[in-house]
């Protein structure tokens, strides 16, 4: 009754606005066998009421008789609210008793169902007083109802839910060290696990009939599995035939696990969903299960994310070795740990999830293993060699008889005598051939029967074996007497077959375009033959693996069978469904409507997977296609990935337009189609690598913002970019094509960097100057410096830590290591006495000890853990010297990963692999050199220069000093099993997951290998020799090092291979090395050549058009804004560095220094020939004497008749009229940044740490000095709000005075003045402690009050204080390099996400109050406040590789706003009109 009270009440709550609130909460309704069609049984029940509650009959009793007009009312009423509900309804199985011995069936199945589309129907193995009520936790109905509520509240909450066991909250006493994880750690966001697998444990839960699979607790093997308290792994491997009940088996073996109380966790592997058959999700599942059983595990993973380890690229390999060898199996664990997986044949690579369980040998932790599958050739192959490491046993089961009975007890509907019913369950035993699939359809079959005639005409129907159903299944869907409704089953077929993943109903209902299809539920029962089913989650799915490949078979004739679906037709539609989709004109509409149509996920995800599997030569599906990418729905395309923060949709869609374009390339057709394929995969590419995370920010930026950014080459310009160029234009770069190098770092002059490496979230270089060295220390992201960490010696060598978090630094005298986050040293050690020199360091146990192989071939080690200071001798190796080889130092030598093994590589001497504990040689590797590189002897050894151990299989690559590139594995014989004699390299370094391999030479080039073959996958020319190169964390870079300053390089190929987890059609989860990656991911060699004359100075015209640029080279550029390079101004000769650059206000001259001192004015003007051309006239030069010291900067006066040339000793004046040097004044101003005067062009100002000159142009009298406070050691980057006094809270630059020590005092960044602003603002850094790392300020001086007095002939400069404002939190905290004065008040900016900003400084009121603290500075922001001043206006962004390092600091802008940025050699700018209004 119940039941169809909230029925009534829902609907009244509709229509009253006081419930609505109520009315929204419910989402999903569970009806436990409620009366919805009455029963023939109300007078009866209305006795037993009277009976139970010894009362009157009740009246309304009547109402539920049979056809009652008030329930069928209320059943059509409830029929037009339901689709908003998630409806179960479960109805009663077994007859109540009443009246002691008579049994009544109280309701039937019929009574107890709605009839309604996407209700699901249970039964539960009660009567109409128990339906409701549960003996224990473990009573099967209070399992299937309490699967079913954990079903419909994850939908609610919108997620699924927690990984943990299936009863929601078990955990295992013994392992919970502490209550919580840490609180700052999404695990599941963190893993990238989108759902949690309950849901398909409950889709084979609630397939199991009570008394079923009891067996298994009693065999032999499976108890002694479950009660094995021995402390090392062991692994049970269930198998048996297809469609025998192994995944319901599996369902009742966690259900049994979890009620004895054991942690546990579960993976289901589907065939269905394409993203459950790859190892990677497997894995990361698994991971994410235990860390919230396992506190201590969860804290390991939140080490891995706090040092920004990325584990959503990462392959299945790293992910094992990260989540599982590295970190599980290194826990200290009594209890053992159960781990079901279930479906390893439906996985994509069977074996390598085998080969996993080999690696158990590695740990004591007790973990139990129970892996069911079907028995194949392969899999038993993997299990026989995981017997022989690992404890293992196995259980056949092919569908137990005992099993199959009560399955068909339960399920079948006779009701006949017992003896009739035994005989059709006899007749149906027979023919099951133990097949639980078989049995399933057969009861469906014999429950539609209602006489003993149809159930023997039935019997006689069925064929035995899968096989033989399976055809007279497809005889039922091409026998539909209605051809539409033959086509229709055949098309909902197509979709389960094809779809990359399971479909929705709601989604296959859009995939028919909502047309046609009155109820999809009725209309798969009815059209597909019992191939589709719809599951309790209300996906569409193949009935079982068996069918999908029954229906795709293409070893059969076509008359064998009905039908077959053929997948590459079936793909075609399938792509034009999800183009069409894409297409809809009115999809922007729907979706600023949050009406997303189903289908609209699965179209943005699956469209180009359709494509490479379907007829893409087919000249209508390649138009179709091409339309499409060079439409506007192509950008819209990528705006819905961006929204669903899903940009490696792009990156695998750009790995399948490749692959399909290779192939169009062999048939040698559609020319154009290939063209356009390519540039569109490459610029997918590019977008993801250099413009990713502002998309994810602003995905509407696709449309707008991106496409002027890409190359005028792109195929995204040229459809795209050209159409915006009114409001957005780019221009001045010579490089139109995309680049591989997205960043570089320039080191100081006189240093000379010798490592790069990765170190968790960021990169660290190792720079020397003199006799002291630094490791500068940058964000891997956005490549900024975070700090420097001062190692006072020399040092020769540096390694990282796995996790990023430690470093060492091996010095000439001291060994010390550093807290990365912190730039703390946290142990020094001094060096053995004989100083040998290191080769190779590496940190062992849990990076508590490191590990140290030199040149001397000793081994030692010292300790993080303890006191102690000293270095451990572990081993000292003497080489066996044999015929024709001497033994030296080893030129290089490698600690194996695991810290066990060490490879010396020699002179004359073959390369020797070491055991250090204990110490024993495990092999030779004998590189003959061939008679071409022979010089005098008859026999001798190859120089090996470099060696490197591959991190998981044991294998040790090495370079030759002829340039050959070798793998050997000292386990497997002495010679090298893989070479590639044309690499031409010094330099190596293997990838994290071991499937790539870099080298560099000397001449500049930089090639990529694949590891297993050594296949050359990708080459690139530069310039500078490489020092040394690394991958990046997760691969998809590569740094190096080339003296002076080091690269950054995103090769397409890296990042297509990064995500080839994502590329499940190639077998990407497989660890087998047998498949080339180049052939694999149809990727080609590809060669570049990047040679870039850096930036260093940049100056554009105060008004004009025109700015310039110098370079290292001795160039000075002259360009126009919107056209680029106009011509030269300077080329020196001796290749000096062009140093200093400005330009007069007026615009005729530029003011141009070397390196050497010398200054030449240079006059520009139009061209007399062509008025749109432009001249340079070079005027005069002067030089600044060399004891002077370098030119620091250059100022024209504003009149444009002077030129100042301010060095750090002296000032010293130019006169254009004179031509040549007229004034010098001594000056000591070390770090001052001059301007001139903003409001009285007779003056110009010198900004110093805490003082502001005041200097007469006429004769460089300093006339005044005004002072203001400094930051000296630390400072906040915000100061105190307005409202709070001096005596409530004092700032760090009040409070520290003038006690600074000269390394720490502040550091003028920048300056910012314009000729039309009263403002100056500074960009000030402080160091705040030994790390390093500096805090910036930014410092807003209003001049337009500073007017110079008159002093006394013979005194002094007058001295006076100057007040300033700090900018507020709001802005300061957002700039990273502010650019210039715009008109209104408005301050451009560059901010950290690399979006060019303005904000509109305080209005004159605001600036009258901060003139009224003069004398003292302002306290916060109250004369500059976000709130007076405005908020922060955000007009573009830079691509990720713009503005990098110290390209950054010489970005600025032109009055009108622009802006002008180094980049690859030249200087872009970026005109955007709303900045010019």
């Amino acid at each position: 009754m119940g039941g169809l009270i909230f029925k009534e009440a829902y609907m009244q709550g509709q229509n009253d606005p006081n419930y609505d609130d109520i009315i929204k909460s419910i989402t999903s309704i569970i009806f436990l066998s409620t009366p919805h069609r009455g029963t023939n049984l109300a007078e009866i029940l209305n006795r037993i009421l009277q009976v139970s509650f010894v009362t009157n009959p009740m009246k309304f009793i009547a109402e539920l008789a049979a056809g009652s007009q008030t329930l069928q009312r209320l059943n059509e009423q409830f029929r037009h609210v339901a689709p908003n509900l998630q409806i179960i309804s479960f109805y009663e199985t077994r007859p109540t008793s009443v009246l002691k011995k008579a049994q009544i069936m109280v309701l039937g199945k019929d009574s107890s169902m709605l009839g309604y589309p996407g209700e699901v129907s249970k039964p539960l193995d009660a009567d109409h007083h128990g339906v409701c009520k549960f003996d224990s936790i473990s009573d099967p109905r209070y399992i299937t109802v309490r699967n079913a509520l954990l079903s419909v509240v994850s939908k609610a909450i919108g997620k699924e839910p927690t990984t943990k066991s299936p009863d929601h909250g078990r955990r295992s006493q013994s392992l919970e060290r502490d209550s919580s994880r840490p609180s700052n750690l999404k695990i599941e966001d963190y893993l990238s696990v989108p759902e949690s697998p309950e849901a398909d444990y409950n889709f084979f839960r609630d397939r199991w009939t009570a008394g079923t699979c009891q067996w298994i607790l009693e065999h032999d093997a499976f108890t002694s599995w479950v009660e094995d308290s021995h402390q090392k792994p062991r692994v049970l491997w269930v198998h048996g035939n297809a469609a025998s009940g192994k995944s319901i088996l599996s369902s009742f073996v966690i259900d049994h696990i979890v009620q004895l109380g054991a942690p546990s966790c579960y993976f289901f592997i589907r065939f269905t969903d394409q993203k459950k058959r790859g190892l990677s999700m497997m894995l990361r599942s698994l991971a994410c299960q235990l860390a919230c059983m396992i506190p201590s595990y969860a804290e390991k993973l939140g080490q891995l994310e706090s040092a920004a380890t990325d584990l959503k690229t990462a392959d299945a390999r790293n992910i094992w070795q990260w989540l599982f060898k590295q970190t599980l199996f290194r826990l200290s664990v009594d209890e053992p740990i159960y781990c079901v997986i279930d479906g390893i044949d439906e996985a994509e690579s069977p074996g390598s999830v085998v080969k996993l369980l080999s690696d158990l040998q590695l740990t004591t932790i007790p973990l139990r293993i129970l892996a069911v599958s079907r028995r194949t050739h392969e899999i038993s192959t993997a299990f026989q060699k995981v017997a022989k490491q690992v404890h293992m046993e196995s259980i056949r089961t092919d569908g137990n008889l005992h099993d199959l009975r009560a399955y068909i007890e339960h399920e079948m509907d006779i009701s006949s005598e017992g003896e009739y019913r035994e005989q059709v369950t006899n007749q149906l035993l027979e023919r099951a051939r133990g097949n639980f699939l078989w049995v399933h359809l057969a009861v469906q079959r014999i429950n539609g029967c209602y006489t003993k005639v149809d159930v023997e005409r039935a019997l006689d129907d069925l064929p035995a074996g899968m096989e033989a159903l399976y055809d007279r299944m497809a005889a039922s869907v091409q026998l539909q007497p209605n051809g539409g409704d033959r086509r229709l089953g055949l098309s909902i077929l197509g979709w389960a077959v094809c779809a990359r993943r399971a479909l929705s109903v709601e989604e296959l209902s859009d995939a028919f375009d909502n047309s046609g299809l009155l109820e999809i539920h009725r209309t798969i029962g009815d059209l597909c033959g019992g191939f589709v089913v719809v599951d309790v989650e209300g996906y569409v799915a193949m009935i079982h693996e068996t069918a999908r490949e029954y229906l795709i078979k293409e070893n059969h004739r076509q008359s064998d069978r009905p039908f077959t679906i053929d997948k590459k037709s079936t793909n075609d539609k399938l792509l034009l469904r999800c183009i069409q989709r894409l297409t809809d004109p009115t999809l922007k509409a729907r979706i600023a409507r949050s009406q997303s149509p189903a289908l609209l996920d699965y179209a943005v995800t699956s469209w180009y997977r359709h494509l490479a599997l379907g007829s893409y030569s087919n000249p209508n599906i390649a138009g179709i296609v091409l339309k499409f990418l060079q439409g506007p729905q192509f950008l819209l395309w990528i705006q819905f990935a961006a929204r669903k923060m899903e940009l490696r949709t792009l990156v695998v869609a750009s790995r399948y337009l490749t692959e399909v374009a290779q192939k169009l390339r062999k048939l040698d057709i559609y020319t154009q189609v290939v063209d356009i394929f390519d540039g569109v995969a490459i610029d997918l590419i590019k977008i993801v690598g250099k413009f990713g995370q502002n998309l994810i920010r602003n995905p509407d930026s696709i449309l707008k913002l991106i496409p002027p950014f890409c190359p005028k080459e792109s195929i995204i310009y040229q459809q795209f970019g050209r159409k915006e160029a009114r409001a957005l234009s780019v221009s001045g770069s010579t490089t139109n094509t995309w680049d591989d190098c997205l960043a570089r770092f320039s080191l100081e002059s006189g240093a000379r960097a010798s490592f790069i490496i990765p170190a968790g979230s960021r990169i660290a270089i190792l720079a020397n100057v003199k006799r002291s060295s630094q490791i500068i220390v940058y964000d891997a992201a956005t490549f900024e410096e975070q700090r420097r960490i001062t190692h006072p010696e020399r040092v020769l060598s540096i390694e990282a830590n796995k996790l990023g978090s430690l470093i060492v630094s091996y010095g000439y005298l001291t060994t010390r290591v550093w807290d990365m986050a912190t730039g703390d040293c946290i142990k020094v050690v001094k060096n053995p006495p004989k100083r040998p020199r290191p080769h190779t360091i590496a940190f062992v146990e849990e990076d508590e000890t490191i590990l140290v192989g030199g040149e001397d071939r000793c081994i030692r080690s010292f300790s993080l853990d303890d006191t102690s200071n000293d270095w451990v001798l572990r081993a000292q190796i003497e080489e066996e010297i044999t015929e024709d080889t001497t033994v030296n130092f080893p030129i290089c030598s490698t600690i194996s990963p695991d810290g066990t093994m060490i490879a010396f590589g020699y002179r004359a001497h073959p390369v020797t692999v070491w055991e250090m504990e204990p110490l024993m040689l495990v092999g030779q590797c004998n590189m003959a050199l061939d008679a071409t590189d022979m010089t005098i002897q008859d026999s001798t050894w190859g120089e090996v220069f470099g060696l490197a151990w591959h991190p998981f299989d044991g294998g040790l690559f090495g370079i030759t000093q002829v340039g050959i590139l070798f793998k050997w594995d000292p386990l497997y014989g002495d010679e090298a099993s893989v070479k590639a004699p044309n690499a031409g390299a010094h330099r190596l370094t293997v990838s994290r997951d071991g499937s790539l391999l870099a080298t560099g030479d000397g001449m500049g080039s930089l090639k990529i290998f694949q590891s297993s073959d050594l296949t050359l996958l990708y080459h690139l020319s530069s310039q500078d020799p490489v020092l040394y190169l690394s991958f990046s964390t997760d691969s998809r870079r590569i740094y190096d090092i080339r003296g002076a300053y080091g690269n950054v390089w995103e090769p397409n190929t890296l990042a297509r291979l990064a995500e080839k987890s994502d590329y499940p059609d190639h077998n990407s989860d497989a660890w087998s090395d047998v498949e080339s990656l180049s052939t694999m991911l149809s990727i080609q060699a590809e060669h570049h050549t990047v040679r870039v004359d850096r930036v260093i100075a940049l100056a554009g015209q105060s008004v004009g058009p025109l700015y310039c640029y110098g370079t290292e080279d001795g160039v000075a550029v002259l360009c126009e804004a919107g056209k680029g390079k106009v011509g030269e101004i300077e080329r020196l000769q001796s290749f000096m560095s062009i140093e200093q650059l400005t330009w007069s206000e007026d615009g005729r001259y530029v003011a141009v220094s070397d390196l050497n001192g010398k200054v030449s004015i240079k006059k520009i003007s139009r061209s007399s020939q062509d008025r749109e051309a432009w001249e340079t006239r070079h005027e005069f030069h002067a030089v600044i004497p060399p004891h002077e010291g370098q030119i620091c900067q250059l100022l024209f006066d504003p009149s444009g008749g002077e030129v100042l040339a301010a060095t750090e000793t002296a000032l010293h004046k130019i006169n254009l009229a004179l031509r040549g040097l007229v004034q010098s004044v001594p000056f000591e101003g070390s770090g001052a940044k001059w301007v001139c005067h903003p409001t009285l062009p007779e003056y110009f100002l010198g900004f110093r740490e805490m003082a502001v000159h005041v200097v007469r142009w006429k004769d460089l009298d300093e006339v005044e000095v005004h002072t203001y406070r400094s930051p000296e050691h630390s400072a906040p980057r915000v100061v105190v709000t307005a409202e709070k006094t001096e005596g409530q809270k004092t700032s760090t630059l009040e409070r520290q005075g003038s006690t600074a020590r000269p390394e720490n005092r502040t550091v003028i960044k920048k300056i910012i003045s314009n000729a039309d602003s009263p403002h100056v603002l500074l960009k000030v850094s402080s160091p705040i402690s030994a790390s390093g790392q500096s805090e910036t300020l930014y410092m807003l001086f209003d001049i337009s009050n500073m007017r110079p007095g008159s002093k006394t002939q013979g005194s002094g400069p007058v001295s006076k204080e100057l007040p300033y404002s700090l900018l507020p939190s709001e802005v300061a905290s957002q700039i990273r390099e502010p650019l210039a004065f715009l008109s209104r008040r408005r301050l451009l900016f560059l901010d950290v996400s690399r979006w060019i900003c303005t904000w509109r400084l305080p209005s004159e009121a605001a600036r009258a109050h901060s003139t009224a603290t003069m004398g003292r500075r302002v306290q916060g922001s109250g004369s500059v406040d976000a709130t007076t001043g405005g908020g922060i206006e955000e007009h573009y962004f830079l691509p990720g590789d713009w503005a990098t390092a110290d390209e950054a600091k010489l970005c600025s802008a032109m009055p009108d706003g622009t802006l002008l940025c180094p980049w690859n050699g030249d200087v872009v700018t970026v005109q955007c009109a709303k900045l010019r209004k």
